[in-house]
């Protein structure tokens, strides 16, 4: 363990010191670039083993890869069908990222590097909703989830197996819709987008999001009855997106414009005024922003006052209201106190600057 250990150390100052020419691969022939490895996958037609790890801090990452996923034994099983991928987001990766205020000139020179990898790790970290480390994923060429494993009790690829093996129906199940999707066209493929979209656990779902935006093309009619329920991914798809660019500013107008979409129901497009209404509100807003979440519940109300959650929406504006009114007072108190103490600033200006009378 203490020879892995050193291993890894080596191999993760080799990592953090040569950046300028990005690695994609580490020693053991497992992908450190996620998009890399995707882009490799899709074009090998290979399914992927995806590992969200934090070998220094968590007590079993750097066991398993050890015992199991950096084995020879592993490699000759599952080379043939897929490619292995680890994402690792240790404490030092961190570090390197944001140095403290005395690192030394090299730590704080390579930061904005390190901090380029952060991020594309912790993407991955957000779109597969990582909650405990070590977790397996296992990929299908395009990326979507076949199958998730956060507690591995494995001591050696043989009982790797054994885990997997438990799982036969439900990866079979996953894949085999997949492939349905694949082989799918017109309004056939909408029906296995939908069966597959169903099929995959929430937390995943935005990793289907090319799928999704196929589903108006395929169906420009609505025929299905599908499409406003695809609008709607979509604009969840894209928040999040513009949640990952650090531009929270845009969700709102990313749900109100799909609830202005003509295929929607009339429930959806409440739906999306009450969604962007929720984003602008999900922090304090200023007295601008109240106005607007007052503009998107009565928009949603409007649709239809009587529908669940047009009555939903009349509650919460009837409260945005009177928040409003508290607000609009504070507001107008804090402007008072900003005059009167100008008021007084310029009175003792002018008395400072009149002269002394002998």
């Amino acid at each position: 363990m203490k020879k892995f250990l050193l291993v890894l150390v080596a191999f993760m100052t080799v990592i953090f010191t040569g950046c300028a020419n990005k690695e994609v691969k580490n020693e053991f022939e497992w992908y450190t670039d996620y998009d890399a490895c995707l882009k490799q996958a899709k074009a090998e037609n290979k399914k992927v083993f995806l590992i969200v790890s934090r070998d220094e801090s968590d007590n079993v990452s750097a066991t398993l890869k050890q015992t199991v996923l950096y084995t020879s034994e592993f490699a000759e099983k599952y080379s043939g069908e897929y490619l292995f991928c680890e994402v690792d987001i240790s404490p030092s990766l961190f570090k390197a990222a944001k140095p403290p205020k005395d690192a030394d000139k090299e730590a704080k020179k390579n930061s904005k590097k390190f901090e380029k990898i952060l991020d594309e790790r912790m993407r991955v970290v957000t779109i597969y909703g990582i909650q405990n480390t070590p977790t397996i994923f296992m990929l299908s060429p395009e990326g979507y989830v076949i199958k998730d494993f956060t507690y591995i009790p494995c001591a050696n690829v043989g009982e790797f197996d054994a885990l997997l093996s438990t799982y036969n129906e439900e990866i079979s199940g996953m894949q085999g819709m997949i492939e349905e999707v694949k082989a799918a066209s017109g309004l056939e493929k909408v029906s296995a987008i939908d069966a597959l979209y169903e099929g995959t656990n929430s937390t995943y779902r935005y990793l289907l999001t090319d799928l999704m935006r196929e589903v108006e093309k395929l169906d420009k009619k609505n025929e299905t009855g599908l499409v406003g329920k695809y609008i709607m991914a979509i604009a969840t798809s894209d928040a999040m997106d513009a949640y990952m660019a650090r531009k929270p500013e845009k969700v709102a107008s990313i749900y109100e414009k799909s609830a202005k979409h003509k295929m929607l129901t009339d429930d959806q497009k409440q739906q999306s005024y009450y969604a962007a209404a929720f984003v602008v509100g999900s922090n304090t807003p200023t007295p601008e922003e109240t106005k607007q979440i007052i503009s998107y519940l009565e928009k949603a109300i409007e649709i239809n006052p009587e529908s669940n959650i047009g009555k939903h929406c009349a509650g919460l504006l009837e409260t945005v209201k009177e928040f409003k009114v508290r607000q609009d007072e504070a507001e107008a108190q804090k402007k008072a106190q900003e005059a009167e103490e100008k008021k007084k600033k310029k009175k003792s200006t002018a008395e400072e600057a009149a002269p002394v009378e002998e």
